[in-house]
């Protein structure tokens, strides 16, 4: 059911029991609530799992477009997803009697920014509702759909961090504090590195300047070398030179020490800011709940599956997981498809046993 909904456009939902002429025409909803609850209490032996589909996301959207204005404005809570998110975990999420409106907030946020299209039409279901008209959220079909949502927590309970428990919030919390400890070392490596740049750049000038400087000392000093038999001034002369030349050289030696001192500490550096980068993505990628799924629940397939068909899932999740996809973007996110395939690969692996 999980697949099916996630694969409902729109356009779909409008066609089913005449739900877009019905909404159009402001008449039978009624009837159609009705029909909903009916077919969503249904055991299969009458309805298929494609009509409870269906008739399940109808009545979020008919349920969230009664929610529709407190939301608006509505303050926005902090949330911590982890593993799969598709529709019904977040229908589930936004229609939680346990959450508090902060956090249906958030996770309408979050249905908001990945499907557009329902929103849009969730958004048109509450500009078009009448204040008089009966909303869903007080016919009797809610109770029924509220007895659909209590079944699928009996069949697919949602986590503890998912329900806003203490112990998801304090996850949160040890989360945003290791992800502001790595910004602040980055922030410090990258004040440091910028301070080294500077110092490398302008040793660099420096080094430039002494190096013309004692190429025109040379051609001076040639130049005194060929008058030098000719007058008892030129010979100071040459020699004073010959003193500033050996005085650059060594100043330009030190220069050249102190420019490799540098260099070797800007790799350093960049060692330490990469390591730091990689550290803050593994804080921040975390797919523990998705190696504790059933191997199903990974690959959205049910078993018992040949090798042929596991060989022919492992390889459509590699095509879009592969890293040279990915080469481009920051190392984070190669990371984080190379974990993902680590998780498909163990699962497709348990389902062969």
């Amino acid at each position: 059911m999980r697949n099916l909904v996630e694969g409902q456009v729109p356009r779909n939902l409008r066609r089913y029991l005449d739900y877009g002429q019905r909404v159009k025409a402001d008449q039978g909803m009624g009837e159609l609530y009705q029909w909903i609850g009916k077919i969503l209490l249904d055991d299969g032996s009458i309805y298929p799992l494609e009509d409870q589909g269906l008739a399940f996301e109808i009545a979020a959207v008919e349920r969230i477009a009664d929610l529709w204005s407190d939301f608006q404005g509505s303050l926005i809570d902090q949330v911590l997803i982890t593993g799969k998110v598709d529709k019904i975990y977040l229908y589930r999420q936004i229609l939680l009697p346990d959450n508090p409106l902060e956090r249906k907030a958030a996770y309408f946020e979050v249905l908001r920014a990945r499907y557009k299209k329902i929103c849009g039409w969730i958004g048109e279901r509450a500009a078009d509702r009448p204040p008089a008209q009966d909303s869903f959220g007080i016919s009797a079909s809610a109770n029924l759909f509220e007895q659909f949502l209590e079944k699928l927590e009996a069949v697919d309970p949602l986590p503890d961090y998912a329900r806003g428990s203490q112990d998801g919030r304090r996850e949160l919390e040890e989360a945003r504090d290791q992800i502001s400890v790595r910004d602040a070392e980055i922030a410090e490596l990258n004040s440091e590195l910028e301070f080294a740049e500077d110092r490398a750049g302008r040793a660099h000038q420096r080094l430039r300047e002494l190096g013309e400087q004692e190429k025109k000392l040379q051609k001076q000093l040639r130049d005194a070398r060929e008058n030098g038999e000719k007058l008892r001034a030129e010979r100071s002369r040459r020699i004073k030179f010959e003193r500033q030349a050996s005085q650059v050289g060594r100043e330009l030696e030190n220069l050249r020490t102190e420019y490799v001192k540098l260099d070797q500490r800007l790799q350093k550096m960049a060692q330490r800011l990469s390591l730091a980068e990689e550290d803050r993505a593994a804080a921040i990628i975390d797919l523990s709940g998705m190696r504790r799924l059933e191997p199903p629940q990974v690959l959205g397939a049910q078993g018992p599956l040949s090798e042929r068909e596991i060989t022919q899932i492992r390889r459509q999740f590699a095509q879009v997981f592969h890293p040279d996809r990915v080469e481009r973007l920051p190392a984070w996110v190669g990371k984080l498809f190379d974990e993902l395939l680590g998780v498909v690969n163990g699962a497709c692996d348990r389902m062969k046993k």
